[in-house]
């Protein structure tokens, strides 16, 4: 059993706590505290499947699986860091201007690069959410877009699992909601 009690937290989502992993810096364990299993269990499904499928891992958090921990079972993740040695932070933390740490030059570079990914990958998500991505920094001036949490799909007739084309049309159309999404919050920093 992992002893959580003096790990460091990173945050906390919608329905899970995340802590570095005490024993490994480049891990993570997100522990789920909503009483909601059911994401956890549908999302390990897809990372098995990505598994075995053989996806690349440079923008996805990669999975170690289950861990019994002093707080309760977890999932372990691959922790991304900075060229400093630093935690990434969301994409979030980017967006609402916390840290002046990377252009709008690169930012647009680094979702360009990601999109790609996610097609070429046919990597599903359920909903592109600027906190679950981060934005892990390689250099002072050059960064890539990470997936940390949020993959599966919630689609009513999952066909996208098993049909490339259903795939690319699925990611097209959350993409859209996504860039949307961006945009609302671009014009949003504007107007203040």
């Amino acid at each position: 059993m992992v002893d959580l009690s003096r790990a460091d937290f990173i945050g906390k989502g919608s329905s899970r706590v995340c802590f570095v992993h005490p024993e490994d810096h480049n891990k993570c364990i997100k522990i789920a505290y909503s009483g909601n299993l059911r994401v956890v269990s549908e999302e390990m499904k897809y990372y098995h499947r990505y598994l075995r499928r053989g996806v690349s891992w440079d923008m996805l958090a990669r999975t170690y699986g289950f861990v019994d921990t002093s707080l309760g079972r977890g999932v372990v993740f691959s922790l991304a860091h900075d060229f400093d040695g630093e935690i990434s932070k969301s994409l979030d933390f980017y967006l609402r201007g916390e840290n002046g740490h990377f252009s709008k030059d690169d930012l647009g570079l680094a979702l360009m690069e990601f999109k790609a990914y996610l097609f070429n990958q046919r990597i599903l998500v359920r909903e592109l959410k600027p906190d679950n991505l981060v934005y892990q920094r390689l250099s002072s001036g050059r960064g890539r877009i990470i997936l940390v949490d949020g993959i599966g799909n919630n689609e009513l007739l999952p066909v996208a699992n098993y049909l490339t084309i259903f795939a690319r049309r699925t990611l097209s159309r959350k993409w859209r909601k996504f860039e949307q999404r961006l945009r609302e919050m671009f014009e949003s920093c504007n107007d203040t």
